[in-house]
């Protein structure tokens, strides 16, 4: 009998199963990148990209061969960007007749939580495309719609930023509604309330259980404010399972309570006094302004925010960029909208690299991400501009290229998405730390 030697044939076999299974390897030319910690811009850098995250980037670095190569040699990349404070499925439309009078309370009434779902489909790709990797989206989703959103996305469902979701806000009864006696719950689902630290940790769990990985509070839209030790109590029982809570709060008590209790950041943060700034200093708890810009908040609102920015970047009080946009303009894209907030901090005459940081690192320390920087290690989150943000900030008005976890998303100026024909599964980002 003829003996088969079978050790070369499996040898043969084992080494084209590991190239065909090996990932690819991206180069990226970059003319000139943005180090956005030392606030400076590289020029003639290499960044190598595999599974999705950075391998190497230098002047030095060679290009492996069969790498795809993508040539930004004319552009200035930077990390992507990030978005603090969103609310992708909350839209306010225009006109009086299906408009919210200045509140949001009729949206939650009229809109059901799939319409909600369908329109944040159509805000994340906007972001994604505007250049926006990664966003915390704080509530007002009706009934999860955050959560299902971060989930396609993970799973490779639909093009948008990855997502940090808060499910349904924590509140104090009425939330941020004026509640009526004859219908006291038409506030749910978009407020779980509750008045005791049994409620407020009975509410924790429950997001948490449904999908929230951030947890929000809404301090100070009542007569009554939560205790320090109510927010403590949130804090701590959020803290069980490694996610962290965010504050609502726009009173300086409602501010300095939500401070000494222990949250991470503080949403709004509209009237703190220097004292409390000091104190979120110290805390070291960040401040997501939120700054609307005049063209939504009007020239006497507009001036006293611009003054909150000044003096908290005076005192030294961390600060990370979060929109808020949860309302609609014709002929605006929500990305666009989004951008616009640059012109407050412009207003307040902040320097563009410290702007940036917002917009980066800033944001990816407080979400807790692998991204906000271009490193070896961290998530490939990369986009490009055409001029320098470090010179002029409202460069990253114009990205005109996008990868996000490694995948390119925009290139040359067009959006590209190609539904996958075989899905993720969700899981679960990893994080910095």
């Amino acid at each position: 009998m003829k003996r088969i030697h079978v050790g070369p044939i499996l040898l043969l076999f084992f080494l084209f199963s590991t190239l065909s299974v090996s990932a690819q390897v991206t180069a990226i030319r970059a003319g000139h990148m943005i180090d956005v910690e030392a606030g400076r811009s590289i020029d003639n850098q290499i960044i190598l990209v595999e599974d999705g995250l950075i391998t190497a980037l230098g002047s030095g670095i060679r290009i492996p061969s069969g790498a795809e190569i993508i040539d930004l040699s004319g552009s200035y990349v930077l990390p992507g960007l990030i978005d603090a404070h969103t609310h992708l499925a909350m839209t306010e439309m225009p006109g009086a007749d299906i408009n919210d009078y200045g509140t949001y309370y009729y949206t939650t009434l009229l809109e059901p939580t799939a319409f909600r779902a369908i329109q944040g489909v159509a805000q994340a790709r906007s972001l994604l495309e505007s250049g926006f990797t990664w966003v915390r989206d704080v509530g007002n989703n009706a009934l999860y719609a955050d959560v299902a959103l971060r989930r396609a996305v993970e799973g490779g469902w639909i093009p948008g930023p990855n997502i940090i979701s808060s499910g349904i806000i924590i509140a104090p009864f009425g939330g941020q509604f004026q509640m009526q006696p004859e219908k006291p719950d038409l506030g749910n689902p978009e407020y779980i309330y509750a008045d005791t630290e049994d409620e407020i940790r009975l509410a924790v769990r429950k997001n948490i259980h449904y999908g929230a990985t951030v947890i929000k509070l809404v301090t100070d839209n009542q007569p009554y404010i939560y205790s320090v030790e109510d927010i403590a109590a949130a804090v701590d029982e959020a803290g069980d399972v490694g996610i962290k809570v965010a504050a609502h709060a726009s009173s300086d008590e409602g501010i300095r309570r939500a401070t000494l209790g222990g949250v991470v950041s503080i949403e709004h943060g509209t009237r703190p006094t220097d004292e409390t700034l000091r104190l979120m200093k110290e805390r070291g708890t960040v401040l997501v302004g939120t700054d609307f810009p005049a063209t939504r908040n009007g020239e006497v609102r507009h001036a006293a925010l611009v003054d909150r920015i000044r003096r908290a970047y005076e005192i030294g009080t961390p600060m990370a960029f979060g929109s808020d946009v949860e309302y609609y303009r014709e002929g605006w894209t929500r990305g666009e909208l989004t951008l616009e907030f640059l012109d407050s901090y412009t207003d307040a005459n902040l320097p563009d690299e410290y702007i940036l940081k917002m917009f980066t690192v800033f944001a990816a320390d407080l979400l807790g991400v692998n991204s906000g920087v271009l490193k070896e290690g961290l998530a490939a989150d990369i986009v490009a501009v055409d001029d320098n943000p470090l010179d002029n900030i409202n460069a990253i008005r114009g990205v005109h290229f996008v990868m996000k976890d490694g995948r390119v998303y925009k290139q040359d100026g067009r959006f590209e998405w190609e539904t996958p024909r075989i899905l993720n599964n969700p899981r679960r980002k990893p994080q910095r730390r």
